[in-house]
């Protein structure tokens, strides 16, 4: 660790991308600014063709999160009825701003259990939480690794249900230009700085192929507005504003580039740590954004404590299961394997930016932890 308490390799380092970009931002605020014009005006619309096209489906909403994208998406959907009691199925294993978006649509969150490999949201989990009141499923990909939606596509259609996918770490993770949703009827992105597509501030956007549905969302967004002054449903204040809009349209033709840069340096995580037995790399599954690159150990504490030792900064995704926590109501000891990777998750430096020779470093420092392990009795090895 470095005297101003900086480490030599940050987990993010967001001024590193913005340093690429800085001559083309800097336009696109100009332009913004210049035109005097803030809310839903040509910056936004833009953005929602060129977001939509890219991800392969008819439309897109701008909104002003990720967790309004997942909230307004569960609400257009239509099945939705707040303070009914009804239910939407989610992963155990995700940022609590997923349950917290389906607490905001007037539902109910159930958490199911994530498949021990993947950390993906497991079908024969979410079909065992089904009830009468199920509405919706949320699957989650996670750490950018895209779930398997056959099987959710059939448990939604059995049981009449919609599916909301939560995107938020899955920017690009599909093949440009190819239709993508049409299993899942929607899916909500954010654009938080730290995405692979991130804005200098909140944002998020719907995608689908169905345009009625985002016509709702679009709706929803202005607080229902329908024009000016008449309210015809109650919406929310939910907008993507034109500056975050030009930002992202200024980073989305690097989006490619950049998540190739990530698939070379989890590359690499995965040749070199398959010699370490301290650390198991967390299987990406058939498609990844390769958002952040995480693995498993039961030293995970201790290895992060060598780490910090040494200056190199990581972080936990996430410390613990949703069914523990209060707020969505405990459901403790029913989703064991989320419940025992928050107890050993670690995410590594890996982003965009992040450089070959401070991932060879990382893993260089991991692969000498067995032999502190080792003097300090630890009982991981």
């Amino acid at each position: 660790m470095t005297i101003t308490g900086i480490p030599r390799i940050p987990f993010l380092d967001l001024s590193r991308q913005h340093k690429e970009i800085a001559a083309p931002l800097a336009v696109a605020v100009d332009k913004v600014i210049s035109q005097g014009r803030f809310i839903l005006a040509e910056e936004v619309s833009e953005f929602e063709q060129e977001w939509a096209t890219y991800c392969g489906t008819s439309a897109c909403a701008g909104v002003a999160s990720g967790t309004d994208a997942i909230s307004l998406a569960l609400s257009a959907c239509g099945k939705i009825v707040a303070g009914r009691g009804d239910e939407v199925i989610t992963s155990a294993l995700s940022a609590g701003y997923t349950a917290l978006a389906i607490l905001q649509a007037g539902a109910v969150p159930v958490f199911a259990d994530v498949d021990p490999e993947t950390l993906l949201l497991d079908p024969s989990s979410v079909e065992s939480r089904v009830t009468s009141q199920t509405r919706a499923i949320v699957p989650v990909h996670l750490y950018g690794r895209v779930c398997e939606m056959q099987p959710l596509a059939d448990i939604a259609v059995r049981y009449g249900l919609a599916i909301v996918e939560d995107a938020a770490q899955a920017h690009g993770a599909w093949k440009p230009q190819r239709a993508v949703f049409e299993l899942g009827s929607i899916a909500a992105f954010s654009f938080y700085p730290t995405k692979n597509l991130g804005a200098c501030g909140d944002g998020g956007a719907v995608v689908s192929n169905d345009t009625d549905l985002i016509s709702r969302v679009k709706l929803l967004r202005e607080g229902g507005h329908e024009n000016a002054y008449w309210q015809s449903v109650t919406g929310r204040n939910s907008r993507l504003d034109e500056l975050q809009a030009a930002i992202l349209r200024v980073k989305l033709p690097y989006l490619a580039e950049w998540n190739e840069r990530r698939r070379k340096l989890s590359d690499i995580y995965d040749l070199t740590l398959a010699s370490s037995n301290d650390v198991h790399p967390v299987r990406r599954g058939r498609r990844s954004a390769h958002h952040l690159y995480v693995v498993v150990s039961t030293c995970r504490d201790d290895i992060r404590r060598y780490l910090r030792n040494e200056g190199i900064e990581t972080v936990v995704h996430y410390p613990f299961s949703l069914d523990q926590c209060s707020m969505f109501g405990r459901q403790t000891g029913e989703n064991k394997h989320a419940e025992r990777a928050s107890s050993s998750v670690l995410s590594l430096p890996m982003n965009s930016h992040t450089t070959v020779s401070e991932v060879a470093a990382v893993c260089d420092t991991i692969l000498r932890f067995r032999k502190q392990a080792r003097s300090a009795s630890l009982q991981c090895i």
